[in-house]
């Protein structure tokens, strides 16, 4: 008498949910451990992370208030964050100006905000950089430069990834259903991609914002969206196709899992690679295309801080060197930064290179 295999026991949801947490525990360390072993990623990593910081901490280094203060008899906590009534009609040049015998006051960086003109009464349009209250010039305004700059990055960043998270969002959801169902959603898919794609980004985000009659950083945000989502959506086509084809994915449909189970539990945990590479990058052309508008005059409203206005206002005053180098050097370190980032991810998520397919760099 034959022996017989032993019983096949299926997985339990716990192990299931342990091994999915441990493919992606090993995703991020292989993609740390590229970053490590790649400089230049590894640098353009540190920088982002600098100007992230930067974001972040914007108010502490920059800002018309100060820190924190015990003014008038009452202290104050984070000021410049809350911007209580009683300091409405003040900023940080009247606080020191005004400050008593037992008040004392902790001041930014720079003390001055994005879009203050003024101080103690005087406007000081553009300074040159290297001036012991400006340290790095003013605009024509009499705004500080490295205030704006300063929360010129939160600006970018904020909306960078906003506009990223949006239209990875439209485009991998669309791209799953467009792969993973084929026939006529796939055709709608398809064909909304190669429309979209036969413009230029640039021109259809202007189209949006032309027709708005007061555009905003939501209106910018939703015109992006809707015009980036393309790449994404046929990059997560493409890797749905393949997943769908893998015997992992075709057991778990002989098993009898309903379709939307398999999509989210099984093809799209395991094509998810690309689509952080395209954030990446899309974070990178994110930050092109605002500065682009705003330059052109057509994207942020002023006065909010950012790159962009900088250098459009560059193109009024070409003797003020100092508005076109500076922000333009930002850009410029940001771009480079995260498409850096964005190479040395893809090389550490690309299986093929992992198996050895391709010839390894020296």
């Amino acid at each position: 008498m034959s022996e017989q295999p032993p019983p096949t026991t299926r997985p339990t949801t716990f192990e299931l949910r342990t091994r999915r947490r441990a493919a992606t525990t090993n995703a991020v360390s292989m993609a740390l451990r590229e970053l490590g072993r790649n400089p230049l990623g590894f640098a353009g990593a540190i920088v982002m992370a600098s100007f992230a910081m930067v974001a972040i901490f914007a108010d502490l280094l920059a800002s018309d208030l100060p820190i924190a203060c015990h003014f008038h008899q009452t202290t104050y906590v984070l000021p410049n964050l809350t911007h209580p009534p009683a300091l409405a009609a003040y900023d940080c040049a009247r606080v020191e100006d005004e400050l008593g015998e037992g008040d004392w006051a902790l001041f930014p960086v720079v003390p001055f905000g994005p879009t203050q003109t003024s101080a103690r009464g005087r406007i000081e349009a553009l300074l040159p950089p290297f001036r012991p209250n400006h340290p790095l010039g003013t605009d024509d305004r009499g705004r500080d430069v490295f205030a704006r700059l300063v929360h010129g990055a939160r600006t970018s960043l904020t909306v960078s990834l906003t506009a990223v998270v949006a239209f990875i969002g439209i485009g991998a959801t669309l791209g799953a259903l467009a792969g993973f169902y084929g026939r006529i959603v796939d055709s709608i898919v398809s064909r909304l991609v190669e429309t979209l794609t036969a413009f230029p980004t640039l021109v259809l985000v202007l189209v949006v914002q032309a027709l708005v009659p007061h555009p905003s950083m939501g209106t910018m945000l939703l015109a992006v969206g809707l015009t980036r989502w393309t790449e994404v959506a046929r990059l997560v086509r493409a890797e749905v196709l393949l997943v769908t084809s893998q015997d992992y994915a075709l057991a778990a449909r002989a098993l009898g899992a309903r379709p939307l189970r398999v999509l989210s539990r099984h093809v799209l945990p395991n094509a998810i690679a690309p689509v952080l590479v395209a954030a990446t990058f899309g974070v990178a052309s994110v930050v092109l295309i605002e500065a682009s508008l705003t330059f052109l005059r057509v994207g942020l409203p002023p006065p909010t801080p950012s790159w962009g206005e900088m250098l459009s206002e560059a193109r009024d005053h070409t003797v003020a060197w100092w508005l076109l180098v500076l922000p333009g050097c930002l850009v410029f370190a940001t771009v480079v930064a995260l498409n850096l980032v964005g190479e040395a991810l893809r090389d550490a998520l690309d299986p093929r290179q992992q198996q050895g397919f391709e010839p390894s760099r020296r």
